[in-house]
């Protein structure tokens, strides 16, 4: 990553009030978020039917049209191509249908460059694709929780990013990560808090359900929760095997886990897990392959 010709000044750090305005912004860019969260809602009602969904999908023609293409792409098409967002659901099933609906909410709001992450957007939706689908083999694997679940909560587990972008953005910029530190030391510094605290704050606002808003908030120390959360227990656990790397393009990498707390607990040994990230790697490269 070329760092000669950053600086790493900042005049003044982002204040609470210009984070929430960054959050705003972010909100404001399109209801796809919005409108994942409210399809996460009603998914868990047995009395929701496909229309339902659909025409709630409707309600972003970008979001229904990402929908199509996504469901015509090779990794979820069939044998005839689908013309509307119902034919999609209808085709892939529910479970199915939550995952290509966060996939399309996750590209849209990753459209943009994290420059002071020095991240490109690329990157950063692929570093999200990936936890993702490592988070959902965790969970088939373990029954610890429903895979769409562990599914989104991998997703967007790194949206807080968004809003801290932003945030330095609006201070006036000049401050970029150039990883002599950690990310979260980084984003302590220079904002005050990390992407955990601030992509909660944004799953709130986008009223996803509160298992998600905790697992997100607590990714970084799910220890502290007064319940226990598996699905913030598996972020931490992910983080700690998944080593931040972000050479171009981004390449998952599998760090060593025989001594992790997490392993035991849930049933798995090193094999296992190794055989779980195999498995999501030969799905990630589908996914890449089939929307390139």
């Amino acid at each position: 990553m070329p760092t000669s010709s950053l600086t790493a000044t900042l005049a003044r750090k982002p204040s609470l009030e210009q984070i929430r305005a960054a959050i705003g912004r972010i909100e404001n860019f399109s209801p796809a978020p919005r409108i994942l969260g409210r399809a996460l809602v009603l998914m868990r009602d047995a009395q929701c039917d496909v229309a339902t969904v659909a025409s709630l999908i409707r309600g972003d023609p970008a979001l229904a049209s990402d929908i199509i293409r996504i469901a015509n792409s090779a990794y979820f098409a069939g044998e005839q191509r689908v013309q509307s967002v119902e034919q999609a659901l209808q085709r892939i099933g529910y479970r199915q249908a939550m995952r290509l609906l966060t996939l399309a909410v996750s590209r849209i709001v990753t459209l943009g460059n994290l420059s002071n992450y020095c991240i490109p957007a690329e990157d950063f939706w692929a570093e999200s694709l990936f936890n993702g689908l490592f988070m959902e083999e965790l969970a088939e694997a373990t029954g610890g929780a429903d895979p769409g679940a562990a599914y989104t909560a991998g997703l967007l587990r790194y949206i807080g990013r968004l809003a801290i972008n932003q945030s330095i953005d609006a201070a006036g910029g000049g401050v970029f990560w150039l990883g002599t530190e950690t990310l979260t030391e980084w984003e302590v510094e220079n904002v005050g808090l990390t992407h955990a605290g601030a992509g909660g704050m944004l799953l709130r606002r986008w009223h996803f359900p509160e298992e998600l808003v905790v697992a997100c908030e607590a990714q970084e120390h799910p220890a502290l929760l007064p319940k226990p959360s598996w699905l913030a227990s598996a972020l931490f656990f992910v983080s700690s095997v998944l080593p931040q790397d972000f050479d171009q393009p981004f390449t998952p990498a599998l760090a060593p886990i025989a001594d992790s707390d997490f392993l035991h607990p849930n049933g798995l040994t090193v094999e296992a897990v190794e055989i779980i990230f195999a498995t999501a790697c030969d799905a990630y490269q589908e996914i890449r392959q089939s929307l390139n």
